[in-house]
């Protein structure tokens, strides 16, 4: 393949150390980042040296280990802004929170991943705390399946077959993922129950307006949260909310 004379490295690899960050919990030194971006330790020390002169990341207390500053939101704010469906969907959220006591979250695809880009966190004593900003991969989201499902057949298939081959990737089976992409599409909403986390669960339902697709989901904990109640009322009161904000017409799968 021809390479594109284009395309910086320097650049791909340090927003590449940035996602890395973005995606954990915890700060990480620059041998796991090294692993998990797979690039040498000497390419990562000199790209997180830079960042850090830049003031995108910084040592944790330890010293030993880099996370994110609050200078990464400079970057995603003027996205937020400029999302006109961020703001219909937003006092939704609250209503859904408020109707079930669990936390609501509007989540936008980025990729292979879905970002969570507003969150309204539930009363409830086991409501699941979602962050702002955190994402998870389509292949383990309620949401990620509800935005695949939610595309035209071609771009549908396009995507699923990524989804697929990202599954594969990591030596597990498709099997689930199918399944329940095929009942999103005959009934509107996507259910999934332990597949990110044990003890952790989604229901997501695809919203569209002014050409913008999103989700609607509600996390769940899954040993408080029964499959029935998921694919019932929680799944009910995600349809209900898509048909106000702007509910997706499925095309079937053949």
């Amino acid at each position: 393949m021809q390479k594109d004379r284009q395309f910086v490295d320097a650049l791909a690899r340090g927003l590449a150390i940035l996602e890395c960050l973005s995606r954990t919990q915890k700060p990480l030194g620059n041998g796991e980042i090294a692993k998990m971006v797979d690039l040498a330790p000497s390419t990562v020390s000199r790209l997180t040296h830079t960042l850090t002169a830049l003031g995108y990341i910084r040592l944790s207390r330890s010293g030993r280990a880099y996370e994110l500053t609050p200078k990464n939101l400079t970057l995603g704010y003027p996205v937020l802004a400029g999302m006109s469906l961020l703001e219909r969907a937003r006092p939704y959220l609250n209503s859904i929170s408020e109707q079930t006591g669990e936390t609501a979250a509007l989540a936008v695809r980025d990729g292979l991943h879905v970002t969570f880009v507003e969150v309204v966190q539930g009363a409830n004593m086991v409501a699941v705390r979602l962050a702002t900003g955190g994402r998870l991969r389509i292949a383990t989201a309620a949401a990620g399946i509800a935005l695949v499902a939610a595309l035209p057949d071609k771009e549908r298939r396009a995507l699923a077959g990524r989804v697929r081959t990202d599954i594969r990737a990591r030596d597990d089976s498709t099997e689930a993922f199918n399944r329940e992409l095929a009942a999103c599409i005959y009934s509107g909403a996507a259910t999934v129950r332990n597949w990110w986390r044990e003890g952790i669960g989604g229901v997501a339902v695809p919203i569209h307006a002014q050409g913008d697709y999103a989700a609607l989901t509600i996390p769940v904990a899954t040993g408080s949260v029964n499959e029935k109640t998921m694919r019932g009322p929680l799944a009910e009161v995600l349809r209900e909310t898509a048909e106000a904000i702007g509910s997706v017409t499925f095309d079937e799968m053949t």
